[in-house]
């Protein structure tokens, strides 16, 4: 007589097997930190450019929507939906024309005309005149920013 069912242990043994395999899968889907706070960041930094682009100071200051502070508790909203930055922010160290001592840019100020500076004045000599690479780290992950200098445009370079 031919049997057409499954046995006890035979229902035991994929009950277990799929229990492993969601453990894995729940463990594999969690979100990356470090890739959401990038992408918050230039979402950030495009728009203080977008608001500096044809805003004119007159007096070589940067407008007050024209400008970003690049540091976890500057960077975390209040508003809704608020997002709180879990990486840790690393900075390159840079040189401008107004401070050849090489610092970390925790101020990156947008012109009329989109071009990055370094701080809160927008003169010829403050401009950010290499590629800034903002990374985002977290354990063993890492993403990074990069603003470019003559445009202010800001991409995620693939890895």
């Amino acid at each position: 007589m031919k049997k057409y069912g499954f046995t006890l242990i035979e229902l035991i043994f994929v009950i277990i097997l799929m229990g492993v395999l969601t453990g894995v899968g729940f463990y594999m889907a969690q979100p990356d930190a470090t890739k959401q706070d990038a992408q918050y960041t230039l979402l950030k930094l495009k728009e203080a450019r977008y608001r500096a682009i044809g805003y004119e100071t007159g007096d070589g200051s940067c407008s007050e929507a024209g400008w970003i502070v690049l540091n976890e508790g500057n960077l975390s909203s209040n508003e809704s939906p608020t997002h709180t930055i879990k990486s840790e922010i690393k900075l390159p160290t840079i040189t401008t024309l107004a401070n050849t001592t090489p610092h970390k840019p925790e101020t990156v100020c947008f012109d009329s005309l989109g071009r990055p500076h370094d701080g809160n004045t927008t003169s010829l000599v403050s401009l950010i005149r290499n590629p800034l690479d903002i990374n985002f780290t977290k354990s063993d992950k890492n993403t990074t920013i990069r603003l470019f200098p003559q445009t202010g445009y800001a991409i995620i370079p693939c890895k």
